[in-house]
């Protein structure tokens, strides 16, 4: 008896071989191997470019550290540089305060005799008698001593006198540098306002006092002291006039 073929059909082992094919066919793709894992034991490592880009990437981190290492240095001078020029004026402004505070209406005599008025003063500097000087100095000096202030070269100067009386100002301590200019005024006690001062025979002492320094590469600075009042006379002691 003959088997007819039916349309469409295959063999057994055609069968197998077309299933095995479709089988592979519906698996995944794999993924291409690492270029780590392609590399044998011997041959693994960084290559040319990972190295160039590490070492790029290590510049950039050190060159971003010595920049932040520089700023913090520099704001650390700065800081430093304002701190002392700050301590600077505050020590010129208490010696300055200590001095006008404790002025005293005595006049004195100059190095050939001459009267020296208790307080003198120009549009760039002053000097006048005040006392405490034994607090400040050691030895036997007298309690009053004779200081004066001016613009000496590009310096606010402080001098004081060896002696009350026959001697002159001497050299004096800087207490401020790179100055270009002075401007100093006196009040009265009328309030008025004026670039020159001269105790005269009454001995007169001005009210206040304002100084303003000019520096160089920085704000003007403004300054303003009270002077020690001027003790009433005795009574039935005329004062002259002004």
């Amino acid at each position: 008896m003959r088997h007819r073929l039916l349309p469409f059909s295959c063999s057994p082992a055609k069968a197998g071989v077309q299933g095995v094919v479709k089988r592979r066919s519906a698996r995944p793709p794999e993924a291409p191997a690492s270029a780590w894992a392609r590399r044998s034991d011997g041959q693994r490592g960084f290559t040319l470019v990972e190295m160039l880009v590490a070492l790029s990437i290590f510049a950039a981190i050190a060159a971003m550290g010595v920049g932040l290492l520089r700023s913090s240095v520099d704001t650390q001078d700065a800081v430093q540089g304002r701190l002392k020029a700050m301590g600077g004026i505050n020590r010129l402004r208490a010696v300055m305060a200590n001095d006008l505070a404790q002025a005293l209406p005595r006049a004195t005599r100059g190095p050939s005799g001459e009267e020296v008025p208790a307080f003198v003063g120009s549009a760039t500097g002053f000097a006048f008698v005040h006392g405490g000087a034994s607090a400040l100095d050691a030895g036997p000096r007298p309690a009053v001593e004779r200081v004066g202030y001016a613009l000496v070269g590009g310096e606010w100067r402080r001098a004081t006198q060896p002696m009350l009386d026959g001697t002159a100002l001497g050299d004096g301590d800087r207490l401020a540098g790179e100055v270009t200019g002075a401007a100093i005024r006196y009040r009265d006690e009328a309030g008025n306002w004026s670039e020159t001062w001269n105790s005269g025979l009454a001995d007169r002492l001005p009210r206040a006092l304002e100084l303003r320094l000019t520096r160089t590469g920085r704000a003007p600075l403004v300054l303003l002291f009270l002077t020690a009042p001027t003790p009433p006379p005795p009574p039935g002691v005329e004062v002259p006039a002004p």
